[in-house]
């Protein structure tokens, strides 16, 4: 059976080594960042470039413990599959950020008569300064 080229829920979410449970959220941002040049009379940018990239990701859950727990500045591997919309397991997308996803914080939130979430954030560093530490694959 063919995916269907869209995405439903996520499993399989972990932080070194740690299973995450309960996940409601998670995010993948490249973070792209761009530069622009104006001089003399330029009224608009003439040139822009991608100039810097800085990935993150950020996870909520509804286990508020085990996200607290993590201590920021734990680096580690960073995996979360997100499942093709009928669950056919070889079109899910596997997003890794590999031994570099450094935990940057994590809060908690609980309202009066309604269930608690923790979200915990990632920044993710490149170990030579040219490989992107964020991948993804079906699988």
């Amino acid at each position: 059976m063919a995916g269907t080229g869209v995405y439903l829920n996520w499993t399989a979410v972990e932080f070194a080594t740690s299973p995450i449970s309960k996940v409601t959220s998670v995010m993948f941002d490249q973070g792209g960042q761009l530069i622009e040049f104006a001089g003399d009379n330029d009224r608009y940018p003439v040139v822009i470039a991608n100039n810097m990239n800085s990935p993150k990701a950020s996870i909520t859950s509804g286990d508020v413990y085990t996200l607290m727990n993590i201590v920021p500045g734990t680096a580690g591997t960073l995996t979360a599959t997100q499942k093709d919309g009928l669950g056919v397991s070889m079109e899910s997308i596997v997003w890794t950020i590999t031994g570099n996803a450094v935990h940057e914080n994590t809060q908690d939130t609980g309202a009066f008569s309604q269930w608690a979430s923790a979200t915990a954030t990632f920044r993710a560093f490149s170990t030579d300064g040219a490989t992107n530490p964020l991948t993804s694959a079906l699988g």
